[in-house]
């Protein structure tokens, strides 16, 4: 071989080299980046983990209600300050995600469950400053909504993110009607396109929207119908907010029919399940704190797995009463406990 043509056939070896190199590149400069959520998926023995807003007594501090917490939970509710949707990110970002997310869960070994609502007042829709008159169907209120759902991943990596609270209140309130620019499809729609562009960022973060089980203010059940709007696939976990005594007729646990939260199956069969809110009063008139704790066990009992129901986590409302009148925390404002706090640190400690 002359040696031209050896010299003309290296070159061309070279060009091709370099070709594949700068085509490897750009395939790795164009390859998406994915981001794993900072708290593993790790269920505790008791195969469900369990939550609670640490809400502290009359004079304790947020380190100590924390704290007291941890003992027996595992996830507690992230809202923000509480923060519109469109500000979480940068709060969850800034100094307050660093003290709350951080120091207090995380720094406690708890998990965060991480919160976004569109609804407002009065079933009202939340909009960015200077967005006037707002709808689902805005093309612009909807690109905000995705946007700060995306922001929120990258701030806070979560295992658990709601993309919607109590959902189902605006289906209750305006329907599902094609055309109209505040229908519920139009949410469904966009949770659709939101739940595929946080999978693309975060696989592995468990996404879902909540519905609230009752229609509280009308002391009544919701109409679960509206789980048959929703791509199952789309749904990693089916969560409820649920006060079941708010319910007309509903007085006692006794009353709560054993398929009342697994006939929501019928429209996702198979789902896990979740609580991001379990209620009920210690007052008198629903059977005192023995009706609160009866609860309590038939939840994780009767009314889930004992009707095959898997469960993801239970979250009660509050560790503490909100005020002296407020009888739904497991613990009173003065910090006396209740019977069904001690059933809750019985099931968080099976062998205990």
């Amino acid at each position: 071989m002359g040696v031209s043509r050896r010299s003309a056939l290296l070159s061309l070896a070279a060009i091709v080299v370099v070709a594949i190199a700068v085509a490897g590149l750009g395939a790795l400069q164009k390859a998406p980046t994915t981001i794993a959520p900072e708290d593993p998926l790790i269920l505790p023995a008791r195969g469900y983990y369990m939550g609670v807003l640490p809400t502290p007594a009359g004079g304790q501090s947020l380190d100590d209600a924390y704290r007291q917490a941890k003992a027996d939970a595992e996830l507690v509710p992230i809202w923000g300050r509480p923060s519109p949707f469109y500000q979480l990110a940068d709060d969850l970002s800034g100094s307050w995600g660093k003290a709350f997310v951080e120091t207090l869960v995380r720094g406690n070994g708890m998990i965060p469950l991480v919160h976004m609502s569109f609804i407002g007042p009065n079933v009202t829709l939340i909009a960015p400053p200077g967005m006037q008159n707002a709808t689902l169907g805005d093309p612009a209120w909807r690109k905000a909504y995705k946007e700060a759902a995306l922001a929120v991943v990258k701030a806070s990596k979560p295992l658990f993110l709601s993309l919607g609270n109590e959902v189902n209140r605006w289906y209750e309130r305006y329907g599902a009607k094609d055309g109209d620019p505040n229908s519920f499809r139009n949410f469904v729609s966009l949770y659709n396109e939101i739940y595929d562009a946080v999978k693309g960022l975060s696989p592995q973060t468990q996404v879902f929207c909540t519905f609230a089980r009752e229609v509280v203010s009308q002391n009544r059940e919701a109409d679960l119908s509206v789980l048959s709007f929703f791509d199952r696939s789309k749904m990693d976990l089916l969560v409820f907010t649920s006060y079941p005594f708010s319910v007309a007729g509903v007085n006692s646990p006794s009353d709560i029919p054993d398929d009342y939260y697994s006939r929501a199956l019928g429209y996702m069969p198979g789902k896990a399940m979740g609580f991001s809110e379990l209620g009920w009063s210690a007052d008198s008139h629903f059977g005192g704190e023995a009706g609160q704790a009866q609860f309590l066990a038939a939840v994780v009992g009767r009314l889930t797995e004992g009707q095959g129901v898997q469960l993801r986590f239970v979250c009660w409302a509050w560790l503490h009463d909100l005020s002296a009148e407020d009888r739904i925390g497991l613990i009173g404002v003065d910090g006396t406990e209740r019977m069904a706090y001690r059933t809750w640190k019985a099931l968080s400690h099976p062998s205990g």
